[in-house]
């Protein structure tokens, strides 16, 4: 985000062809292996608490493009400091995982860090706590709902080197991978959605072997053949 607004800076292009890489590379698979928030949102959701499906809220996953356009990219285009650079604002004022992360534990380990701490943390730890809560209920609800990363990997998903591959000959419509997936995507018809993170969930479930992972670009396509039955 600070680098959004500094353009002039070389390392700003560094920074954003890394993470367009790991895009075009990987999709998705890093909000479901690599990120440490969504690992702790995973841990959340194992504890004994009501459980409710995200089917019928769906429409919220699109709030994490309008935090991305508005939170990382325009608002650090226009608000920069005197060297050029834009604010963090999504970092700043909204991601609950530099609390989690630094502000905690610093301020646990330290009296002076912990005495300086002012109505931004208090916000911040807010937002920690509502997602906290709502981690609970719902599966990964940061990672569908807000995370502006998890919404330039999903832009990824369709391109990116490694794919999901339903073998329609193999595949008895059973409805048994769409039942275990935790991110509500369709998968013999869009394998490669957005919001899917690569979990594999739907592989283990698959009766007959029909769902698998695959490398290489230009291979993502909805599955015809079932979405003709719809």
């Amino acid at each position: 985000q600070a680098v959004i607004g500094s353009s002039k800076f070389k390392f700003s292009y560094y920074i954003t062809g890394f993470f367009i890489l790991i895009g075009v590379l990987l999709g998705r698979f890093v909000c479901g292996f690599l990120c440490p928030f969504g690992w702790f949102q995973e841990l959340l959701h194992k504890i004994p608490f009501k459980k409710f499906s995200t089917k019928k809220l769906k429409p919220l996953r699109y709030i994490k493009y309008g935090v991305l356009l508005i939170f990382v990219i325009l608002l650090p285009l226009l608000v920069t400091n005197s060297l050029g650079m834009g604010n963090p604002f999504f970092c700043k004022y909204l991601c609950p995982q530099g609390v989690l992360e630094g502000a905690i534990p610093l301020s646990i380990a330290n009296a002076s860090i912990r005495a300086a701490l002012g109505k931004l943390f208090t916000w911040k730890f807010g937002i920690l706590i509502t997602f906290v809560i709502l981690s609970l209920m719902f599966y990964r609800p940061f990672c569908k709902w807000i995370c502006p990363l998890g919404a330039i990997y999903a832009l990824c998903n369709k391109v990116s080197f490694l794919q999901m591959k339903v073998d329609e000959d193999k595949c008895v419509s059973c409805g048994k991978c769409e039942r275990a997936c935790k991110m509500d995507v369709d998968v013999t018809k869009h394998p490669n959605h957005t919001e899917c993170i690569r979990c594999g969930m739907c592989i283990k479930e698959c009766p007959t072997e029909a769902i698998h992972y695959q490398y290489g670009f230009g291979n993502s396509k909805p599955n015809d053949k079932k979405a003709s039955h719809e």
